[in-house]
């Protein structure tokens, strides 16, 4: 575990779209974020290390460490991108070519399979990529994981001088019913993971 004390001129975001948000910090060739509920460093650990004994290659997700950011529990991950390299996720790539929220759009289509088919189509289309064998295995991740913060800010592209390549898996914290505000521990841990599988949307 590591133990990081960082001054708030290293914080690079302290806001966005997802009920995972967190505070996170970037500070020589590390990202870190310190959990804003529940315990999200402790599951991004978990979750990586599950997927180191998957099938999955090392670089297709990210590794988490666990430990402490100015004394609050959180987690760290190393930089992944070379110098000429950008991440680009869904949303922005998206808005950056139709000035537009794409969940907007998507909202309007009645069936999930029809919303996944257009996100397809659209990468597709824009970036000469096909992206259904990257977002089968961040879905299956999230069935079995229990994640329900999965979102167009969080499936991303990697841009490398006008080429693109799909980003590791990454963003796990709202899983195994630790982070997410939904959970009610009124029910028994089988009611939870009952009542998740029933309002999966994939």
């Amino acid at each position: 575990m590591f133990q990081e004390e960082i001054s708030r001129n290293y914080i690079v975001t302290m806001q966005g779209t997802s009920e995972g948000t967190q505070i996170k910090y970037y500070k020589d060739g590390f990202w870190y974020k310190k959990d804003s509920r529940g315990r999200e460093g402790l599951t991004e650990y978990l979750i990586s290390r599950l997927l180191t004994f998957s099938d999955l290659e090392e670089k297709e997700y990210i590794l988490y460490e666990q430990g402490t950011v100015n004394g609050l529990s959180g987690c760290r991950s190393r930089n992944f991108l070379s110098r000429d390299q950008e991440l680009i996720t869904f949303y922005r790539l998206y808005y950056n070519e139709f000035g537009r929220d794409i969940s907007s759009v998507l909202n309007q289509m009645n069936e999930m399979e029809e919303r996944i088919e257009y996100v397809i189509r659209y990468i597709q289309d824009s970036c000469d990529l096909d992206v259904r064998e990257y977002l089968g295995k961040c879905l299956m991740l999230d069935m079995i994981t229990l994640n329900e913060d999965r979102h167009l800010n969080n499936l991303a592209l990697i841009c490398d001088r006008g080429q693109f390549q799909c980003a590791p898996i990454f963003d796990n914290g709202c899983s195994l019913l630790t982070a997410s505000q939904s959970v009610n521990w009124n029910f028994p841990v089988e009611e939870n993971v009952r009542i998740f599988w029933k309002n999966f949307p994939y």
